[in-house]
């Protein structure tokens, strides 16, 4: 055989074979809190378990609010109360009446300018009691909005759309300020996949850019990076990422172990 012909049969057999590395990592919520109350006191009401889907906005428990519903009451019935703001009104329009008329009858010498005098100072004390008045009405429909602010923190509310994944509380124990956690949230319609990247491969990933992640079942999932670790862990010469799945139609569970092809 041709020396040149069997050289290039070497060289074809003995070509490295393109390998791909395929990296396992696994899949969390994209949101997880320990949902807490700032208020202490006797949780009244729990409205979920283990499991629950929640919307955004959703009470998820309620605390006892009788104290604040009285004071939110208490707050409405001031506010209802005009008598004195109207009275002050009045009292202001018919002074302004009296010393327009007095101003009036001093131009044709029929009052003296003492009466005239009198008529304003009588004006101006009216027209500082309306004033008193507006303002007390200005202050009680703060206090009315401050009660209703204080009755609304006895609710607690999911701050997204997830899943109770823990209940950590009964309905009727006291919420103290020490231990403030009734479940634990996650938003699971978005996931992450987390992979341990070597840190000589880093430098190929970017934010946004798109890969698929494949699981044990044969799923494969489009994400796209949504962050790259800044540090390099420097026992395993690794690179923490994560990759945001579309997860709206719940087919991923959180913590499913997943797989990155290079």
């Amino acid at each position: 055989m041709n020396h040149k012909y069997f050289a290039i049969l070497l060289a074809i057999v003995f070509m490295p074979v393109a390998s791909h590395a395929q990296i396992s990592g696994f899949t969390e919520p994209f949101r997880q809190i320990e949902l807490a109350s700032d208020e202490a006191g006797t949780i009244a009401e729990l409205n979920v378990v283990e499991g629950s889907v929640v919307d955004n906005g959703e009470i998820l428990a309620r605390l006892d609010d009788r104290v604040q519903l009285l004071q939110v009451e208490s707050a409405q019935h001031l506010v209802n109360a005009t008598s004195a703001l109207d009275a002050a009104r009045k009292l202001l329009k018919k002074r302004q009446m009296i010393a327009d008329r007095i101003e009036e009858l001093v131009s044709t010498g029929h009052a003296t300018t003492s009466e005239m005098i009198r008529a304003d100072l009588e004006r101006s004390i009216a027209h500082a009691k309306y004033l008193a008045a507006e303002e007390e009405a200005v202050s009680r429909e703060i206090d009315l909005r401050r009660a209703n602010v204080m009755l609304e923190r006895r609710s607690i509310r999911a701050p997204f759309d997830g899943v109770v994944s823990k209940v950590h509380r009964k309905q009727g124990e006291f919420l103290s300020p020490l231990r403030p956690e009734i479940v634990t949230l996650i938003q699971i319609d978005t996931l992450l996949a987390v992979f341990n990247v070597p840190s000589d491969m880093i430098n190929s990933f970017e934010r946004g850019r798109e890969y698929t992640i494949s699981f044990d079942n044969g799923m494969q999932v489009a994400g796209t990076v949504h962050q790259i670790g800044v540090a390099t862990d420097a026992e395993s010469g690794t690179v923490q990422i994560k990759i945001k799945l579309d997860n709206s139609d719940r087919r991923i569970r959180s913590g499913e172990q997943c797989y990155l092809e290079l």
